[in-house]
């Protein structure tokens, strides 16, 4: 890592850290105390699940990582975070956090005790783990392109004696297709900004979820949101592609062929999007 990539990265942890201690705390304080600090929701929340989940498979299956064989062209977008496995999860603690405890009791509205669920970019897992404790009798998969985070994911999942909980490789493009069909849910936590092509990504995920499945991705939103924070994540996010509003949420969704579609403010600035797959 470069000294600019180091001043970067720096900048980039204070702002996040500014932003959570003034506004998402505060935010998800004032929501606790039963006041309105979000928008309503902008389309469709997904219908309940038709079926129960789809249980425990890839966990019983593959009890170590399975990484891939050769490179993909966009390996280069997480050489940095391949290098900072062990320690981005503090780094981004103090502002993911809020977010995706906000994002939880949405995201319960899908999940049955036996889900299957999908983290598309699951970085060093501590959000997957959440979502395992969720689904006792169902399992968590993680993917991401970086080897390191995937180890980081499993190693850590071991440690808090999760067994419901697998580990791949993956360019979130070219799911494997082992996983056609296979998933209850696909999530991902502040990793969509990082996807290369977006249409590419939703069709792939699409594909991976059963009828009635339901993609929720935790991102940013708000075009105000997006034009203050984009020059500075331009500079300093590694990886970082760009973000979208929530009409290009929906847009994208749509194109890619799910039924329903929406996105539901959490917190100031951030937001879940919404799509369910068509029950058939």
């Amino acid at each position: 890592m470069t000294q600019e990539q180091r001043i970067a990265g720096g900048y980039l942890v204070g702002a996040m850290w500014q932003y959570a201690a003034n506004v998402l705390y505060p935010a998800q304080t004032c929501k606790r105390l039963g006041l309105r600090v979000t928008m309503p929701l902008v389309g469709e929340e997904p219908q309940p699940m038709p079926r129960a989940g789809m249980g425990r498979h890839f966990s019983t299956k593959y009890r170590e990582p399975v990484y891939l064989e050769g490179s993909t062209e966009h390996d280069h977008l997480v050489e940095e975070f391949d290098g900072m496995a062990e320690v981005y999860s503090e780094f981004v603690r103090p502002f993911s956090a809020p977010i995706f405890e906000e994002a939880l009791p949405v995201m319960r509205r899908y999940l049955a005790a036996d889900a299957r669920v999908l983290d598309a970019g699951c970085g060093p897992g501590r959000e997957l783990q959440q979502v395992a404790r969720l689904v006792p009798a169902g399992e968590v998969v993680g993917i991401d392109l970086a080897a390191g985070m995937v180890r980081s994911a499993q190693r850590a999942a071991r440690a808090q004696a999760l067994d419901n909980c697998a580990f791949f490789q993956s360019d979130v493009e070219a799911l494997p297709e082992i996983f056609n069909g296979q998933f209850d849910m696909v999530y991902n936590c502040l990793a969509h900004h990082h996807y290369p092509n977006p249409a590419a990504a939703a069709a792939a995920i699409l594909r991976c979820l059963r009828p009635g499945g339901v993609y929720c991705v935790i991102d940013p939103g708000p075009a105000w949101f997006n034009a203050i924070s984009e020059p500075l994540a331009r500079w300093a996010d590694p990886g970082w592609i760009s973000f979208h509003t929530p009409e290009q949420f929906r847009d994208l969704f749509g194109n890619a062929g799910f039924g329903r579609t929406g996105w539901l403010e959490l917190l100031p600035g951030f937001g879940i999007a919404l799509g369910q797959k068509a029950a058939g």
